[in-house]
């Protein structure tokens, strides 16, 4: 997913940010197709600016989102310190965020990682795990099939 050219100061040198992905993939969980995304997307927030400002990753996930008609689970580092904006967004096209009040970033009180799902799926539990494995905590969520 494309970055937008923002300047900013890295070791001494002016640069722009990388571009970011998401991966997705469909499988079969209890002879049920099942459609799962990972996203990891830019920080804008680090850069002094913000996903709300610059909207077209989110955006691209959104109609990723809004496109898919299985059970769906999408999962990642979202980056957005505001993250408000983020779970209404994807509410708008059916979707909620396992949790959004756990911080999941050592540096600062940031939900930075989510969980979302459509109503294809209910949410059986979550938890945020304490880790030092890396600068973000990890989510686990159970969930079974929707009626």
């Amino acid at each position: 997913m494309p970055s937008p050219a923002i300047e900013f100061e890295f070791g001494g040198k002016k640069t722009t940010p990388t571009d970011r992905l998401m991966i997705g993939a469909k499988t079969e969980v209890g002879g049920r197709q099942v459609q799962f995304f990972n996203v990891h997307l830019l920080a804008f927030f680090m850069l002094g600016s913000s996903s709300t400002m610059f909207p077209w990753q989110r955006d691209l996930v959104a109609d990723r989102l809004a496109s898919s008609d299985l059970p769906t689970i999408l999962g990642g580092d979202f980056n957005v310190s505001q993250h408000a904006s983020l779970v209404e967004q994807f509410a708008e096209f059916g979707y909620a965020t396992v949790q959004y009040k756990v911080p999941t970033w050592h540096r600062r009180p940031f939900v930075l990682d989510h969980i979302f799902y459509n109503s294809g799926l209910r949410c059986l539990g979550h938890a945020v795990e304490n880790s030092l494995a890396s600068d973000h905590l990890p989510i686990h969520a159970d969930f079974d099939f929707g009626f």
